[in-house]
């Protein structure tokens, strides 16, 4: 018998996005925007955690996870 997976509130920019146990901060990035995910691919845009730090794409998702996402600075 298959257990039904449970869902992940996470916000990203005060959206709050549902994604599935296990997913990674790329998947909620699809969830929020597939347009915010390129970007970020592309170095566009960056993610940062609720304590300023920056993380990456392919970085684990916790409930109750907070995201920013903002343009990245070339220097």
């Amino acid at each position: 018998m298959l257990k039904k997976s449970k869902a992940m509130k996470v916000t990203i920019n005060d959206t709050e996005i549902f994604v599935f146990q296990g997913a990674r901060i790329r998947d909620a990035l699809l969830a929020y925007s597939p347009r915010s995910l390129r970007m970020v691919i592309a170095g566009t845009l960056s993610v940062i955690d609720r304590f300023g730090n920056l993380t990456e794409p392919d970085g684990p998702i916790t409930e109750g996870q907070q995201l920013t996402l903002k343009r990245t600075k070339h220097l």
